[in-house]
């Protein structure tokens, strides 16, 4: 698999690890946790689309201080979502999922329960997932902005490529601002939030791959 292809499922499991609102045991150990990610899915889930503009960070092991920078966009509505970064577009209209690798000239096809995605982007802010703990860690104030600090961890961590997950939350807006992923392998990587724009218009054949607009593409169909 090459690197984008690799850090575009990476991106997908950060985006849907991060951004959702977690219900689990550890949730009566952290009350205050509960309520913050309680408002987050909340909030979230009276919008009926979201357009989301984002930076996405990899630092690495080696040189924490060097870093990969990429701009990219997530697309939202129900079960449906795109999302695009490095060049490359996933789509979904929740049954089916197009992998376009834009500079390889290929797409992919496969079924929403078969991509091999740990996770689904279009759920990622309006459900709770299990297997995770989650504490508050502080509320602090950043650039004139006023932020909660939540850790996530998983339950297993034996199963997990990461060790923790840290949330900075708007506390005005209720809303995810940043995401500090940090993986097993010593790696970080860092979603930042940079617009939010609820209740777009977004035709539902935003989510759908059209091959008569790339021809000569290869199609690679693994359903």
């Amino acid at each position: 698999m090459n690197f984008k292809s690799n850090t575009m499922k990476k991106l997908t499991l950060i985006l849907a690890v991060a951004l959702v609102s977690f219900n689990c045991a550890f949730a009566q150990q952290d009350a205050k946790a509960k309520t913050i990610l309680d408002q987050v899915s909340a909030k979230t889930k009276s919008f009926s689309t979201i357009k989301i503009g984002f930076t996405f960070e990899r630092k690495t092991k080696d040189d924490a201080q060097k870093s990969e920078k990429s701009a990219g966009t997530l697309l939202l509505k129900g079960q449906k979502y795109q999302l695009s970064l490095m060049g490359n577009t996933i789509y979904s209209d929740g049954k089916t999922v197009w992998t376009h690798m834009i500079d390889e000239k290929e797409v992919s096809i496969a079924n929403v329960d078969g991509s091999g995605q740990m996770f689904n982007p279009a759920q990622m802010l309006t459900i709770y997932e299990k297997g995770f703990k989650y504490k508050f860690i502080q509320e602090r104030f950043e650039n004139g902005r006023a932020l909660y600090i939540i850790d996530l961890y998983p339950e297993d961590a034996k199963k997990s490529e990461f060790s923790s997950v840290r949330l900075t939350i708007l506390k005005d807006k209720s809303q995810i601002w940043k995401i500090e992923y940090f993986a097993k392998d010593k790696n970080i990587y860092v979603i930042t939030v940079n617009t939010f724009e609820p209740n777009v218009a977004l035709a539902d054949s935003v989510f759908v791959f059209d091959k008569s607009k790339f021809p000569g593409i290869q199609v690679i169909d693994e359903r």
